[in-house]
């Protein structure tokens, strides 16, 4: 037996006809050239067996939330989300320079009051009366939700805002979700669970992803820095802060506290609690109707205080982290820049015509207030000066307070 044949008895054994036909000339080609191909289809190494991909990793309560913060689809309309009031790079408050966006089921209805902050809320509480008899706590302007499971809740059924009708038509939106089997996986429901239980489950989602997304309460501000002993003031910075406390000029701090919180956190810039403070009319947006009025506590979105006609026109004091960030500003986005918010504080008495209009000689003071319930409006420092007095702040005193103001934004770096 020649040396081909045993390489051709030898190939039966083990390989296919196709190559035994060519090492032994079945194709027709040269002898040697077939050998050495099929030597080499022998010492070819087998192709790989795909390994299959792994199972994505179920999402957590919080990180179904993130999803939930950011999904149109769950909208009326198909445009609004609820990232899309609560702007991350904003202080998840409305978009720079913007009020609501619209919303409502064709997504051109305007909703009515200015996005507030998510950003620490933790401080806020249900809403209740003090000791002193005092609104206090609760969120919204009107303070009507008593949890962020509860604000979550208002905006994606309010007619103006993501419109959605309550029942089977929310619960099969969810449904379509793909990652609606993680929703029901994270709250310890089965696919049978009923309309009340998905809907629950979607503002616990939602209230965990801003509990724990440290975004809404980063406290990395220069203010925080310098607390802890890594930063520095300006001098302008400091004199703005000094002003901020100081009682008899900004008595800001009366509301904005500026101090730990007595649980040792840091400071919450905000009390919680209801002021009236005669913010101009802002006739551009919701309140175009010259015959509609806002009255914070008592209506329109709550009803339950109607008849306090002494907390007519009182609105939470939000806190003044990020509010470099939060333009425009007050529950109505009446004015934009933080210098007009500090001027009106300033001159508000003062100086009236600068903030309202005037009709027949006669400044038309707490014009977004109906007479009846001016006398609510707030008249302690550094407000209740009369007309033509100089104002407790000076031009000085309200760009040093606004230069600490801008202190308080997150995202600060220490590092040169």
């Amino acid at each position: 037996m020649n040396r081909l044949s045993m390489i051709c008895n030898r190939w039966v054994a083990g390989a296919g006809m196709l190559l035994l036909l060519s090492a032994c000339g079945g194709g027709g080609g040269s002898s040697s050239t077939s050998v050495d191909a099929t030597a080499a289809a022998m010492a070819r190494p087998p192709a790989p067996v795909p390994v299959p991909a792994p199972p994505p990793t179920p999402l957590s309560l919080s990180e179904v939330g993130d999803r939930l913060f950011n999904e149109v689809s769950l909208s009326a309309s198909g445009k609004l989300s609820c990232a899309g009031c609560h702007v991350q790079a904003f202080g998840h408050a409305d978009a720079a320079g913007s009020f609501l966006p619209l919303g409502g089921i064709d997504g051109q209805a305007q909703g009515l009051r200015s996005s507030p902050s998510l950003n620490y809320l933790e401080g806020a509480g249900a809403f209740r009366f003090n000791a002193q008899g005092d609104p206090q706590g609760g969120l919204f302007w009107d303070g009507r939700a008593d949890s962020r499971e509860a604000q979550a809740r208002g905006p994606l059924f309010n007619a103006k805002e993501m419109a959605n009708t309550e029942g089977p038509a929310f619960s099969n939106k969810l449904r379509a979700l793909s990652y609606f089997p993680d929703l029901l996986r994270s709250s310890n429901l089965t696919a049978s669970a009923n309309d009340e239980q998905l809907l629950q489950a979607v503002t616990s989602a939602l209230a965990a992803y801003q509990v724990s997304d440290i975004d809404f309460h980063a406290h990395s501000s220069k203010f925080d820095a310098v607390q802890a002993g890594r930063a520095s003031f300006t001098a302008q910075e400091a004199r703005g802060l000094t002003t901020f406390n100081d009682p008899q000029r900004g008595n800001c701090a009366a509301c904005h506290d500026s101090s730990p919180r007595p649980n040792g956190q840091p400071a919450a810039f905000t009390n919680f609690r209801y002021f009236a403070l005669g913010v101009p009319r802002n006739s551009s947006q919701a309140t175009a109707d010259p015959a509609f009025f806002d009255l914070g506590l008592c209506g329109p979105q709550r009803s339950d205080l109607s008849g306090r006609s002494d907390l007519c026109g009182l609105f939470r004091v939000p806190t003044l982290r990020n509010v470099a960030l939060t333009a425009p500003y007050f529950h109505n986005a009446s004015l934009q820049s933080l210098e007009d918010v500090v001027g009106f504080y300033a001159t508000r008495d003062s100086d009236p015509a600068r903030w309202y209009p005037v009709v027949g000689g006669q400044v038309q003071r707490f014009n977004d207030l109906p007479a009846a319930y001016r006398a609510n409006v707030h008249q302690g420092p550094p407000f209740g000066r009369r007309a033509n007095q100089p104002p407790a702040l000076s031009p000085q005193d309200v760009s040093d307070v606004v230069a600490f103001l801008r202190t308080l934004s997150d995202g600060f770096n220490s590092s040169p």
